[in-house]
């Protein structure tokens, strides 16, 4: 079963956001396979574009015999339509949200949806681990490191 949780954010904050500045060509250039290596161990495929929502296209790394126990993928993309202003917005109002020090300019983790939202500039990114059944402080330690090679790529 394939998991694709792209976030309420999305949805709701997509309108009147600024166009992201330096968004990559491809939201597979986000993150190498080294370094999803890095953050969830395993054995890790090649990243795959899905583009089911053209004006929102995902990277997912598929990833075997991770460091959680368990199998899953790892998800990034540049959020559509998001700035710094709607990124402060989603952070006040997504149940749960929990500030993420360290990472780019400003960040934040869903538990819900296991993804960390990231602000680097006036672009904003996602990072997501999808790990059915593991160990939920495990994933998100996992998906801060995840969110940090991302900064970096962004």
């Amino acid at each position: 079963m394939v998991v694709r949780v792209v976030g309420p954010i999305v949805a709701l904050l997509c309108v009147g956001g600024a166009a992201n500045a330096a968004s990559p060509a491809s939201p597979c250039k986000l993150a190498t396979t080294a370094q999803v290596k890095a953050a969830f161990g395993g054995t890790v495929g090649a990243g795959k574009v899905d583009t089911s929502l053209p004006s929102a296209p995902t990277c997912h790394f598929k990833v075997t015999h991770s460091n959680l126990g368990t199998s899953g993928e790892a998800v990034v993309f540049v959020t559509p339509g998001q700035s710094a202003a709607t990124f402060k917005l989603a952070k006040k109002y997504v149940p749960g949200a929990v500030t993420v020090p360290g990472v780019a300019t400003a960040a934040f983790y869903n538990p819900h949806t296991t993804s960390i939202e990231l602000l680097k500039g006036n672009a904003v990114a996602s990072a997501q681990g999808i790990f059915l059944g593991a160990n939920a402080a495990k994933v998100k330690a996992d998906v801060i490191v995840l969110a940090k090679a991302v900064a970096k790529n962004l």
